[in-house]
């Protein structure tokens, strides 16, 4: 006891001495302990709902003590890319809300869904503008060529920074412009992911390369079918046991008028999972690659059949027969009873 009380005096004095302040000491020490501690736990966890929920919830009080120090950077960038996730889910939510009422000619509940959904994709939009912005404060912008990394955490930021800056650009654009990202922000991105090694990264920088080259007429190197890039950077992806390059090829092909391929692709990924477990420091990354296969399949199901894929049917497709009789087994009927 009396130890730590001189341990307590002596802290007290030093920072005295330097001009420092409980708060900046405590920001730097949660800053710190976010960037080294609570991020690993959340990417093994597996659950993207925990990580949705703790991005939402810390995010401001970390992100708070630039008021009193060093912008906390390293540690707010994947606390905003998380955060983004919940408002991603609500657009996705209202997305498939939306498809139903049109499929049932529910006019009024269709524009209302598609409200919700802008309005939650420009909260995404936000969310991931600013992890973009403060990837390249922390580093630099990738126009201006690739930083210098001191190892593999500080290139997973990068990572997760270059994704915002592409991720931020779609959900503008679907909320019809309104925080106003950059339209060149996705091609610097990719250019800023391609600063990382392919094969180290599960084929994601490739990925990301190929589907900005598939939509942004010009941004590709000639005579380079971007397509296949993203087919190879999804086997890769595949073969390490971390689908995001394949749900990147996946959603490039849904949005990017390559439809014919979801029915093929669809199955593929589903099998890539049931192939090969993630591993266990990164699960809660490939369990986001699920859920981006899975809003792709619930669409395809819901404009089909008027719900999502049923459940553990990722890669079962609407004219399969035996889904139909597993949608039978699905409902429960009540007889009547007399009274």
């Amino acid at each position: 006891m009396k130890n730590r009380i001189l341990g307590s005096v002596c802290i007290g004095l030093v920072c005295i001495a330097s001009g420092c302040s409980i708060h900046t000491m405590t920001g730097d020490v949660m800053s710190e302990y976010a960037s080294d501690h609570m991020l690993p736990y959340l990417l093994a966890y597996g659950d993207t709902d925990v990580a949705c929920a703790t991005g939402q919830a810390m995010g401001s009080f970390l992100n708070s003590f630039e008021r009193v120090t060093d912008p906390p950077h390293s540690a707010a960038i994947p606390t905003l890319v998380s955060a983004a996730t919940c408002a991603q889910n609500t657009a996705w939510e209202a997305d498939l809300r939306a498809l139903r009422a049109i499929k049932e000619g529910r006019v009024n509940d269709a524009k209302d869904a598609r409200v919700v959904e802008k309005i939650a994709h420009s909260v995404a939009a936000r969310r991931l503008s600013e992890a973009y912005q403060r990837t390249i404060s922390l580093y630099k912008d990738p126009a201006d060529g690739c930083p210098s990394f001191d190892g593999s955490k500080e290139e997973l930021v990068w990572l997760m920074g270059m994704l915002a800056g592409i991720q931020s650009a779609q959900h503008d654009q679907a909320s019809g412009g309104a925080v106003g990202v950059a339209l060149n922000i996705p091609v610097e991105a990719a250019r800023g992911a391609a600063c990382l090694n392919n094969s180290r990264w599960w084929g994601v920088p490739n990925a990301l390369q190929g589907a900005i080259w598939a939509t942004v007429p010009g941004s590709g190197p000639g005579g380079t079918d971007p397509w296949k890039v993203m087919e190879e950077a999804a086997d890769l992806g595949d073969s390490m046991g971390i689908r995001l390059a394949h749900a990147v090829y996946l959603q490039a092909a849904a949005s990017g008028g390559r439809n014919h391929l979801v029915p093929k692709l669809l199955p593929k990924i589903a099998a890539a999972f049931e192939m090969k477990k993630a591993p266990g420091q990164w699960k809660t990354l490939d369990r986001m690659a699920f859920l981006q296969a899975q809003n792709v399949s619930d669409r395809v199901w819901t404009e089909s059949e008027g719900h999502r894929t049923p459940y553990g049917g990722l890669g079962d497709l609407p004219d399969s027969d035996d889904d139909d009789e597993d949608d039978d087994d699905d409902i429960e009927i009540v007889a009547p009873t007399g009274e």
